[in-house]
């Protein structure tokens, strides 16, 4: 019996190991972008072209990675819906903002600006410039701030 959940546990760590080391990491142009993560960079990084683009592919999902020449990282899935925003300490475009979470830092955290934002599926995380880190559900209203 023993030796029986040995093979087995043998067997899912092979598994595991085998299906990671399937993820391919390749440098592609923006025209390769699916057409929503295309429109969402066009609508809130005009003028910007990134210094590169990364296609993460996976056994089961496909991500991408696109960064711009100011260190901003822009995080979307396979279907090119954006899931992170990422300053790098700098402020990132208001426009990307829901709004009630533009509107919440406005009125509550004047003069902070928003460096980054992490979509979830329970909703967001939000990184201020003065340290403070917010949470926010799924419809952008505010739930607490995270210590």
């Amino acid at each position: 019996m023993k030796t029986t959940l040995n093979l087995a546990a043998l067997a899912i760590i092979g598994l595991t190991f085998g299906l990671s080391a399937n993820a391919q990491k390749t440098v592609i142009t923006k025209a390769a972008l699916p057409v929503n993560a295309q429109t969402f960079l066009k609508t809130h990084f005009t003028g910007q072209e990134p210094t590169y683009i990364l296609q993460d592919k996976e056994t089961f999902s496909t991500d991408y990675k696109v960064q711009f020449a100011n260190n901003m990282e822009v995080e979307f899935d396979g279907k090119g819906n954006w899931e992170e925003v990422d300053g790098n300490h700098q402020p990132i475009p208001v426009t990307v903002l829901p709004k009630g979470i533009a509107n919440y830092v406005k009125t509550n955290f004047a003069g902070a600006t928003v460096t980054k934002i992490d979509k979830g599926t329970w909703g967001y995380e939000v990184d201020l410039s003065n340290g403070i880190e917010l949470e926010f559900n799924s419809r952008g209203n505010f739930l607490r701030i995270d210590n």
